[in-house]
């Protein structure tokens, strides 16, 4: 697992054909990082008025450098397209 932090664009939930799951995302790493190696690191969505929502990267998404993470609370809709942070 890389030592520095890095970042990444929450793109979209996790869904089905019939049903989408708002404690689980998909976020693009910026940069040349392997997905696999970022697997179990801990990820923070901070809010301008500092409120956190913390998770963890638990799966690979597609060849492109995406992963999943899962929340500890349901991700805001209004909140995808923005930064999070990757932290090992």
């Amino acid at each position: 697992m890389p030592k520095s932090e890095l970042s990444g664009t929450v793109t979209a939930f996790r869904q089905s054909k019939f049903k989408q799951d708002s404690y689980q995302t998909i976020v693009q790493i910026a940069g040349k990082v392997d997905a696999g190696k970022v697997i179990g690191a801990r990820v923070v969505w901070l809010r301008k008025d500092g409120v956190r929502i913390l998770g963890r990267v638990v799966a690979s998404h597609g060849s492109k450098g995406a992963v999943r993470v899962r929340w500890k609370r349901g991700f805001p809709p209004q909140a995808l397209g923005s930064q999070v942070k990757i932290v090992p």
